[in-house]
């Protein structure tokens, strides 16, 4: 990596507009301390990870290899799992619930009904469900390689349809349903 001076802030806009530039502040005390607090949720605000043409990486076969991006587009759940389990920040459920039922409850909270539906394990709710290995669940991308798949979660079901079986993505499992809000008058 190299620092963003002006010079090398105009050569990316020349010749590589689409790259992605990283800002460095908290420390991983920092982090850890936020992340720790009851009332913190954890989401991520990451752009889709990008192909090196410019496009979305959004299909099933993509190659994890050479994209574009911040590792926080595919391993934050991942990474505060790990986290958790090395650094003994909370229980378990706290950090679940953390990646979970409290971003959706958040987001229900803030007029997208839709949420109440997810983060949850319930009668009528979402079936949308991530088994992972409490001891092995272990983010893997990095700032050279930001696609690359968190390990340890041999299963998803979105919808109540497996899309991640034995740790394999299934190709043309599509059972997700958009979230949509109604627009404000």
């Amino acid at each position: 990596m190299k620092p963003l001076t002006k010079e090398r802030y105009e050569q990316l806009l020349k010749e590589n507009p689409q790259a992605s530039v990283m800002f460095y502040g908290a420390t991983d005390q920092d982090l850890k301390n936020a992340l720790a607090h009851e009332s913190t949720l954890v989401g991520s605000d990451a752009f889709p990870l990008m192909k090196e043409n410019g496009m979305m990486a959004y299909s099933w076969n993509t190659s994890y290899e050479g994209l574009q991006g911040h590792p926080r587009a595919a391993g934050t759940q991942a990474r505060v799992l790990k986290m958790v389990r090395e650094d003994n920040l909370m229980p378990l459920m706290s950090a679940v619930s953390k990646v979970s039922y409290m971003p959706a409850k958040f987001l229900q909270d803030n007029g997208i009904n839709q949420m109440s539906q997810k983060g949850r394990i319930q009668v009528g709710a979402d079936a949308d469900i991530t088994m992972f290995d409490p001891e092995t669940v272990t983010d893997n991308s990095t700032l050279k390689e930001p696609g690359l798949p968190s390990t340890g979660i041999p299963y998803v079901v979105v919808n109540g349809t497996i899309v991640v079986e034995d740790s394999k993505v299934l190709p043309n499992v599509y059972p997700g349903k958009a979230v949509r809000n109604s627009f404000t008058k």
